[in-house]
């Protein structure tokens, strides 16, 4: 039952039993506590710079928005918003009146990450540490050299005396089989707060595991986005169209359609000016002037393959696509229905007749829509239903795959705080 350590530039074998990190990360949670959250930010912040700078992080999937998202303005609102609009809370005791509030660590954060995104275990570990949680992260690969680039460039990082290697003390990530069922439940029962990112099976293992009883779960279960074209905006054309056809092929293209908040079936309403095809043409367009996927393993490429001689096969479909490899592919239908998700900048256009036949296909299983209705009240009115039938996120087209808070209708740093009181 080998667990692998994942720390700055490499990665190691640490024996078969979590006990002595979980007592580390115990003993590390006061020294945690002492340093400011000021501080932090700082670090975070240099982080964030040195990621565009650093040969070993600068090409790494995703990072650009990593930086951006690190960046001590965007944290700052952040904590804000998810602390009452003041984050000395996290540093102690705030006058409220004649009484006081604190926000307080859980103490040892037990995360679960997802595999679909190089970058997903950032968002996790960095908010944990704000909230000043000793952090057990359990990546989903055992190819961990992108992590190890990561935290290489975060040891590095400084501020106001404190270092990136030294806030790293109070984290440990970390790797292994998911099927060893006694390291999953030492895991579990050594957690005062669970973060759960996965698919449905992953999570309703991680959820059977034994916990404290005062244990806090936090899930971001499997999702499915989708993207929406209004009547007024196809009419109108103009730049704004053109817009809201880049920006949905820029949310498909990041990630490679992995992540939850990626566009799969794009309704398009039914209009005068534009038919089916023609919208079709213009996605292919913009999608053949990506670069070409890096590389294409056998497994998607067969799922692609299959899905576009069934559409081309269907005389009430059509189907258009990269003419060399797999690189992509535009599937049309009238069938209002949300198509499996193939992924790999595999997208299905289905024309409808209005934005009301899609409410019915909607849930808490749908997160985000790209929203390009081309008139503020119909927008309204959409969202207003949408969200009525469980999604979370409607944003124009461009934004789907900006991570931001609240996140699947959850506020993670509020969450992983205690609010405490003193009445003096």
């Amino acid at each position: 039952m080998s667990i692998l350590r994942v720390t700055p530039g490499k990665t190691q074998d640490v024996g078969d039993t979590l006990g002595p990190l979980v007592q580390t990360l115990n003993e590390r949670r006061s020294n945690l506590a002492k340093i400011g959250v000021e501080t932090m930010l700082a670090l975070f912040d240099d982080f964030s710079r040195r990621l565009l700078r650093d040969p070993r992080t600068q090409t790494l999937e995703g990072v650009m928005f990593l930086s951006a998202w690190l960046g001590r303005r965007n944290l700052e609102k952040l904590l804000k918003l998810n602390l009452n609009g003041d984050y000395r809370y996290l540093d102690g005791f705030v006058a409220q009146g004649r009484d006081y509030l604190a926000a307080k660590p859980h103490g040892l954060a037990a995360m679960w990450m997802a595999g679909n995104v190089p970058t997903l275990p950032m968002f996790a570990l960095v908010p944990a540490l704000l909230t000043k949680n000793a952090c057990l992260l359990k990546v989903a690969d055992a190819d961990t050299q992108g992590m190890e680039q990561l935290l290489a460039v975060l040891a590095e990082a400084e501020a106001d005396g404190l270092s990136g290697s030294q806030l790293l003390e109070a984290a440990a990530i970390v790797w292994f089989d998911y099927r060893q069922q006694e390291l999953g439940e030492a895991m579990s029962r050594a957690a005062d707060v669970k973060v759960i990112w996965g698919g449905a099976p992953a999570i309703r293992a991680i959820r059977d595991l034994s916990c404290q009883e005062h244990c806090v779960e936090i899930v971001f279960g499997p999702k499915y986005s989708i993207g929406l074209l209004g009547r007024h905006l196809l009419e109108r054309g103009s730049d704004a169209l053109d817009s809201a056809i880049t920006g949905l092929v820029r949310d498909i293209a990041i990630f490679d359609q992995r992540a939850c908040s990626s566009p799969q079936t794009i309704f398009v309403e039914s209009n005068s000016r534009l038919g089916l095809d023609e919208i079709g043409g213009m996605f292919a367009d913009r999608l053949d002037r990506l670069p070409p996927k890096p590389d294409l393993d056998a497994y998607t490429t067969t799922r692609i393959l299959n899905v576009r001689a069934q559409w081309a096969l269907d005389e009430s479909k059509d189907v258009v696509a990269s003419p060399t490899q797999a690189n992509w592919t535009v599937c049309m239908d009238r069938e209002a229905s949300l198509k499996e998700a193939i992924q790999s900048r595999t997208i299905f256009l289905t024309e409808v007749g209005s934005w009301r036949d899609v409410i019915p296909l909607l849930s808490p299983k749908v997160q985000t829509v790209g929203t390009a209705l081309g008139d503020v009240d119909q927008t309204l009115a959409f969202a207003d239903a949408a969200t009525d039938a469980g999604v979370v996120r409607c944003v124009r087209p461009g934004l789907m795959n900006v991570y931001e808070s609240p996140w699947d209708g959850k506020l993670l740093i509020n969450q992983l705080v205690r609010w405490v009181t003193l009445k003096p």
